[in-house]
């Protein structure tokens, strides 16, 4: 089986599979899948790269703010930072379960409701009295 290492739905799979594994860890908090996060955002961060950069890049740098803020998430730079890595995540469903398992409060959208609202009176001022 042959991969290209540039296609962008490798890519994205891959960072998808970050995020989920970013995810496990928020939920178990344990050391072996702090592991498999950092395991990860290696693999992501040498994509394109033939040799080692000298200090880490995007991926293994959120990885290591983001699992130090999910274990201690009650200071404000942490909570920033849980709050920039939400706002990272474009799939909802994947956002509200991070929030969730870091016990991180999302800014609540309004939900658009079928009859939530009361319709305007269109006759209103129509009426001859």
């Amino acid at each position: 089986m042959i991969v290209d290492l540039g296609s962008r739905d490798w890519r994205d799979k891959k960072i998808r599979e970050w995020l989920l594994q970013l995810l496990r860890f928020a939920i178990t908090r344990e050391p072996a899948d702090r592991s498999a996060v950092d395991a990860l955002a290696k693999e992501l961060d040498l994509l394109g790269h033939w040799s080692r950069p000298a200090a880490p890049s995007f991926f293994r740098r959120t990885s290591h703010e983001v699992c130090a803020a999910i274990q201690a998430p009650d200071t404000p730079q942490q909570t920033a930072i849980l709050g920039m890595h939400l706002e990272r995540i474009a799939d909802p469903r994947l956002r509200r379960a991070f929030a969730a398992a870091v016990d991180l409060q999302q800014p609540q959208q309004p939900a658009l409701r079928r009859g939530s609202r009361k319709a305007p009176d269109l006759w209103k001022g129509l009426v001859r009295k």
